[in-house]
C-alpha cells in the first residue's frame, strides 16, 4: 500500500498532463538546446586552448632537434600533455552531459509543480461547472494558497453562490405557497404534491455538489 503513494502523489501534480507536459516540454527544450550550444562554445574555446599549449610543446621539440637528450624529454613530455589534454577534455564532456542532463531533470521538476498551480485550479473549475450544467449548484471552495487563475476561480464562486440563492430563494417561497394553499379548502390535492416533488428536486440539487 506505501508503494503506491509516490505515484498517486506524483499523479496529483498531472492534473491536466497535455498542458503540463506540453508546458514544460516546451521550456526544456529550449533551455537544453541554449545549454548546448553554450557548451558547445564552451568545449570549443577549452579546446582552443589545448591546441594552443600543445602547438607550444611542439615548437618546443622542433628547437631541440638535433640533441637527442632533450629530444626524449620533449616527446616523453608531448605525450604526457596529450594524455592529459584527453583526460580534461572527458571530464569536461561528461561535466557537461551531467550538468545538461540536471538541468533538464530539474526543469522537469518545476515545470509540472509550476503547471499545478494552474492546472490545478483548471480542474476544480472544469469540475464545477460540469456540476452546473447538469443543473447542480455545488459550493466553490477558495483555492489553496500559491495557486493560479484567482480572478477568474473569485467570479466562478460568485456565479454559483449567486445561483445556489436563488435556488434556495425558490425552495423557501414555493413551501411558503404550499403551506398556504394546503390551507385554502378547494384546492387540489395533485397541486401541493406537485409542487412538493419540485421543491424535493431543487434541495437534492442544492445537497449534491
Amino acid at each position: 500500500m506505501s508503494a503506491g503513494k509516490p505515484k498517486r502523489y506524483f499523479r496529483n501534480f498531472l492534473l491536466d498532463k497535455r498542458f503540463q507536459l506540453k508546458y514544460t516540454l516546451a521550456v526544456v527544450v529550449i533551455t537544453a538546446i541554449l545549454a548546448f550550444i553554450l557548451g558547445w562554445f564552451l568545449y570549443k574555446t577549452q579546446q582552443e586552448v589545448f591546441d594552443a599549449a600543445r602547438e607550444n610543446s611542439q615548437l618546443a621539440a622542433l628547437d631541440a632537434m638535433g640533441d637527442p637528450e632533450m629530444e626524449k624529454s620533449i616527446q616523453d613530455k608531448l605525450e604526457k600533455e596529450d594524455s592529459k589534454i584527453q583526460a580534461q577534455n572527458a571530464n569536461l564532456m561528461l561535466t557537461l552531459v551531467l550538468s545538461l542532463g540536471g538541468l533538464v531533470a530539474l526543469l522537469t521538476l518545476l515545470g509540472i509543480v509550476a503547471t499545478h498551480k494552474i492546472a490545478g485550479p483548471a480542474y476544480a473549475m472544469r469540475r464545477i461547472l460540469k456540476l452546473i450544467a447538469d443543473g447542480k449548484h455545488p459550493e466553490v471552495r477558495a483555492l489553496r494558497k500559491g495557486d493560479e487563475l484567482v480572478a477568474v476561480a473569485s467570479e466562478l464562486k460568485r456565479m454559483a453562490d449567486t445561483l445556489r440563492e436563488r435556488e434556495e430563494s425558490d425552495v423557501t417561497g414555493l413551501k411558503e405557497v404550499r403551506d398556504k394553499l394546503r390551507a385554502v379548502a378547494g384546492v387540489p390535492v395533485e397541486v401541493t404534491e406537485w409542487m412538493d416533488k419540485v421543491i424535493v428536486e431543487k434541495e437534492q440539487r442544492l445537497s449534491n455538489d
